[in-house]
C-alpha cells in the first residue's frame, strides 16, 4: 500500500514539474502590470518622486521623468541624470515619506492620548470634588 501510493505522488510530481515554471512566469507578468499601473499612476497624480525596490535587493530613490512600454526613466535628485529602469526589474514601488494611511493613525493616536488624558483629569480634579 506504501509503495503504491509513494509511486502515485511520483507519479503526479512529474507530471505536474513542467508547469511551474509556466505559473512562475504568469506571476512575473501579473507583477510587471502592478508595477506598469503603479508608475503610470504616480506620474498622471504628479508623485513623480518614488523609492524603487529592484530585484536585486537595491534600491534607488529619484522622480519619474518618462515611460515607456518596457520601463521608466527615474532621475537622480541631486545629479539630474536619468536612468532608464525595465518594469520587469522592479519589486515594487513606493512614494516617499509617510503614506496617508500611517499620518491618519498617528492624528488619531494623538487625539485617544488627548481624550483620556483630559478625561483623567476631569475625574480626578472635576467629579473627585
Amino acid at each position: 500500500m506504501k509503495r503504491t501510493l509513494t509511486t502515485l505522488f511520483l507519479a503526479m510530481t512529474i507530471a505536474v514539474c513542467p508547469l511551474w515554471p509556466t505559473a512562475r512566469a504568469q506571476q512575473q507578468l501579473d507583477q510587471t502590470a502592478k508595477v506598469k499601473a503603479e508608475v503610470l499612476k504616480r506620474l498622471n497624480k504628479k508623485e513623480e518622486h518614488v523609492k524603487v525596490r529592484l530585484r536585486n535587493g537595491t534600491e534607488v530613490r529619484g522622480y519619474i521623468t518618462q515611460t515607456s512600454d518596457n520601463g521608466f526613466t527615474l532621475s537622480n535628485e541631486k545629479t539630474k541624470t536619468g536612468t532608464d529602469i525595465a518594469y520587469a526589474d522592479v519589486q515594487r514601488v513606493e512614494g516617499r515619506g509617510m503614506s496617508k494611511t500611517k499620518k491618519i493613525a498617528i492624528a488619531v493616536g494623538i487625539g485617544v492620548v488627548i481624550f483620556a488624558a483630559a478625561f483623567a483629569y476631569g475625574f480626578t480634579h472635576i467629579w473627585n470634588d
